[in-house]
């Protein structure tokens, strides 16, 4: 298998499904690099170690708990990745890496480091991230030439003093750990350039961190401090800043001093206002300051000329300053949450916006100047207090994706045509009482969610979208399920679920026209069944149908071979169809609040899939032997001046009971199970052996032969008594 690249010094088995490394890998020569990631390897092979020139291993995305002693042999190797496996310690030979510059053993059962990892002295970076690390051994120090330590999401609380000794140390990650405090030699790290602490639980920084002068990027997201010292502004190459969801009640006047500042992260505090000297940060780009107590903002913002973002959402703010007209380099700005109640003059002239979010504010009207965005593509009105569609809206001719959903807007104009880039509009909850037709010229729009209006129907003209991907009529006043739909070829996302809106009691056999459809959510309905034609829906990967009033399932069902969910609880099924267990593909089944007794609740219960299959299969088979026990006995009971009659009442055709009755090799009882098999192959040839039975007592029943139904009876009677 490998012949054809024994000469080569690389070697790539990335996700090959193994799950061991094939021998022949270790009678190459000169191997330099190997790569087996993402595949279900358990143990690494002592083998390893012949790979004497081996530079490059990578094994991550594995299954190894652990790595043999013979690994310490690959002298020459300068890289290993063992990340994303469950190792739970390193063997002390690694210190036979003499070579090593990386190692990457991120997401692994680590809780200690060998003490000899202190002899890899060419060591550079070493990624240790999410496992469960209390400390590293005092020998780390030793590593004089690592540049980059991520110890993110370990369980450390005190730092080890050994990392304050690493000198060359430019980026150091400690997030996601129980860090209270930081110890003072942190201040010893000169040449760091990355800091990284989200995720702990500090409450203050002491001044030695200040003395980083090299610092560029400060991370300090998710912990509790309350104030950012003034000694910030030692830290003159920094870039980045971000002090997300803290308790910080201001920002200190002196980060300003910090004039190579571009990211300014102060979301989820308590800040009252910005920086008075602001304008001094000259090259800010972005700007984070959602969710704090902010009220207005500072006209000095006109002077950072090179703002490209500013997010200020869930603020207080009334107004915009139109000094902020000079930030025409803004491309993304978030206003979302304010108390806006028209949209800022100052907007007019960002002639580079892009992305503009004034969700939940008090806007009653677009005015005209909004057309000045012209380069808009992103725009989200939701939640404000419009009655009408703006025909300036339509007039952005670049816009792909427009929210005004939870408004009053009951029309649309019709220069919405005009809008020929628009993909994504979103105009739920609003009181729109009919489809809106102007709608249909939109070629490109690709999803459409009018959920939650009063609409009673859906125009035919709704077949000229044949681009929409993803519809969405939930909550209406459908009278009955809008047909027009099924002329929309194109659709992969159906959701009518009515859960405040009119009942659906049925869904049309022309569903399955829509032959690229994914995902069908007809939830909260009351139907009470599927169409047949569902079948023919070859796409179909989700279905809900959860609390309708379905009693079971069509038998077609079961050739939807890429189905992977059904949602069906809070229905009135019993049963499944037989060949359930044929959809190979589906991985989450509900059936819960169901009155199923094929399979029983017990099999049921926890919605697994293969002993759903298992039982099925199983029950099959029980009930066809019930069903030729049934036959047999009817058979023997029938008399001969009964039989012709009998057949009629099965209504099988004249010539064929003649011929049945003619055959002079068979015996009367063989003669019976014969019309039995055909009537049952002829006329009942969807029905299940149980269904069968059902309908033959009822042919019995009618045909006077009330003692051989009752026998029937006994027989079923007797087996389910064995089988419970």
């Amino acid at each position: 298998m490998l012949s054809a690249t024994d000469r080569s010094n690389i070697f790539n088995l990335n996700t090959q499904q193994l799950t061991e490394i094939p021998e022949e890998i270790f009678k190459i020569n000169h191997l330099k690099c190997l790569q087996l990631n993402n595949n279900a390897i358990k143990a690494l092979s002592a083998d390893v170690g012949h790979l004497h020139e081996l530079e490059m291993l990578s094994l991550e995305g594995n299954s190894l708990v652990s790595l043999p002693a013979e690994i310490g042999f690959l002298s020459q190797l300068q890289a290993l990745n063992i990340s994303h496996n469950c190792i739970k310690s390193l063997p002390n030979e690694i210190s036979g890496f003499d070579n090593i510059r990386q190692i990457f053993a991120s997401h692994n059962k680590l809780t200690q480091l060998p003490h000899c990892v202190g002899n890899l002295t060419n060591l550079q970076i070493l990624g240790l991230s999410g496992n469960s690390l209390k400390t590293l051994p005092d020998s780390v120090c030793n590593l004089q030439n690592l540049h980059v330590l991520n110890l993110d999401d370990n369980h450390i609380s005190t730092l080890p003093k050994s990392i304050f000794r690493l000198q060359h140390l430019v980026k150091l990650c400690l997030s996601g750990n129980q860090i209270k405090s930081l110890p003072k030699e942190i201040g010893h790290l000169r040449n760091l350039r990355e800091l990284t602490l989200s995720n702990n639980h500090l409450t203050f920084l002491p001044v030695q961190l200040f003395n980083l002068a090299n610092l560029e990027e400060l991370i300090l997201d998710e912990n509790s401090l309350t104030v950012l010292s003034e000694k910030i502004e030692k830290l003159q190459q920094l870039r980045v800043l971000s002090i997300l969801n803290n308790k910080l009640r201001a920002i200190t006047e002196n980060v300003c001093c910090c004039p190579f500042i571009e990211c300014l992260t102060v979301s989820g505090n308590q800040i009252s206002k910005l920086p008075a000297k602001i304008r001094k940060l000259n090259k800010l780009r972005e700007l984070h300051i959602d969710r704090n107590e902010i009220v207005d903002l500072p006209e000095q913002l006109a002077h950072l000329t090179n703002l490209s973002v500013v997010t200020c959402s869930e603020n207080g703010l009334l107004y915009l300053p139109i000094e902020m007209k000079s930030c025409w380099q803004v491309t993304k700005l978030d206003l979302q949450g304010n108390k806006l109640k028209q949209i800022p003059a100052a907007l007019t002239s960002m002639t580079a916006l892009l992305y503009l979010n004034l969700n939940k504010n008090n806007i009653v009207e677009i005015p005209e100047n909004i057309t000045c965005m012209e380069k808009l593509k992103h725009l989200e009105l939701s939640e404000n207090n419009l009655r009408v569609f703006s025909v300036y809206i339509c007039k952005l001719q670049y816009l792909n994706y427009l929210d005004l959903s939870k408004n009053k807007i009951d029309r649309i104009p019709p220069e919405i045509s005009n809008m020929a880039s628009l993909c994504e509009l979103l105009l739920q909850l609003n009181t729109f009482t009919g489809f809106p037709v102007e709608i249909c010229r939109l070629k490109n729009l690709q999803k459409i969610n009018l959920s939650d209006n009063e609409i009673l129907n859906v125009p035919k003209e709704i077949c000229q979208l044949q681009g929409l991907k993803d519809l969405n009529l939930s909550n209406n006043n459908f009278n009955s399920f809008p047909i027009s739909i099924c002329d929309v070829i194109s659709l992969e996302v159906l959701k009518i679920t009515q859960e405040n809106g009119l009942k659906l009691t049925a869904l049309p056999e022309e569903l399955c026209n829509l032959e690229n459809l994914v995902h069908l959510d007809v939830s909260e309905n009351a139907l009470k069944t599927i169409p047949n034609s569902i079948g023919e829906m070859k796409n179909l990967t989700q279905i809900i149908a959860s609390n309708n009033q379905l009693c079971f399932l069509p038998a077609s069902i079961t050739s939807l071979e890429r189905l992977q969910q059904v949602n069906l609880k809070g229905n009135q099924l019993t049963s499944l169809p037989s060949d359930f267990y044929r959809l190979r593909k589906l991985e989450k089944i509900h059936f819960d609040d169901n009155q199923m007794s094929r399979p029983p609740p017990l099999v049921c219960e926890g919605n697994q899939v293969y002993p759903i299959g298992c039982y099925l299969q199983k029950d099959d088979l029980w009930e066809e032997r019930i069903m030729m026990k049934i036959f047999k006995t009817v058979s023997c009971n029938i008399l001969m001046e009964d039989f012709l009659f009998f057949c009629k009442k099965l209504k099988l055709r004249d010539d064929v009971v003649k011929f049945i009755a003619k055959k002079k090799t068979l015996q009367l009882p063989e003669k019976i199970l014969q019309a039995l098999d055909l009537w049952r192959t002829e006329k009942q040839t969807n029905l299940t052996p149980e269904a069968v039975y059902e309908k033959l007592i009822r042919v019995l029943v009618m045909s006077d032969l009330h003692d051989i139904a009752q026998k029937a009876k006994l027989v079923k009677m007797n087996a389910m008594t064995i089988k419970y």
